[in-house]
């Protein structure tokens, strides 16, 4: 187990990482992930995120995901959780400077796939998040009915190690412009 110290150290090396680097290309992300979705069966219902800072550019991936058929799930923060809303385009900026969706609340499963955010993510599925928490938590409400969960990144945002603690949820599959890579 490591320090949250440790955590913060590597969370502040991947953000000056991200804005010293290339932005992913929103198009070739959008590709990867519906190529990804097409491989698996299940409902026509997705996750995402209203990507902010420095994140991969979600918007055209959404909307390409709309377009195809899917209904997309967004999270919004709800005390220490999260709940999940239809994007509909309508979105309202949180306190912490995310766009949140505004419609009711709706169940989150079924879904075929979580697209989730990462700072950093290794082969082996360890992920590093902005230590909110959230995505942990929901991840561990899900068991053991867990829908496959894929992080978007840069293929820079790909690293050997990470620190890890034993609440921090494993990840299925990495995501970047260039490939699509399932994690052991």
């Amino acid at each position: 187990m490591n320090t949250p110290h440790t955590k913060s150290s590597v969370r502040d090396h991947a953000r000056a990482n991200r804005r010293a680097g290339p932005a992913a290309d929103p198009h070739a992300l959008a590709d990867r992930v519906l190529e990804f979705l097409q491989r698996l069966s299940g409902p026509q219902r997705v996750t995402c995120y209203a990507s902010y800072g420095t994140e991969p550019d979600t918007s055209i991936l959404r909307e390409r995901l709309a377009s195809a058929g899917y209904d997309v799930l967004l999270p919004r923060v709800n005390g220490a959780d999260m709940e999940w809303v239809v994007d509909e385009g309508r979105h309202a900026t949180s306190s912490m400077g995310i766009a949140e969706p505004t419609g009711p609340s709706v169940p989150l499963l079924p879904v075929r796939a979580m697209l989730i955010p990462a700072l950093s993510v290794t082969l082996a599925g360890d992920r590093l998040g902005k230590g909110g928490g959230y995505y942990d938590r929901a991840l561990t409400s899900l068991e053991p009915d867990r829908p496959p969960v894929a992080v978007l990144v840069r293929d820079d945002d790909i690293v050997a190690t990470l620190p890890t603690e034993p609440h921090d949820q494993p990840i299925d599959v990495i995501i970047t412009p260039t490939r699509v890579v399932a994690c052991p």
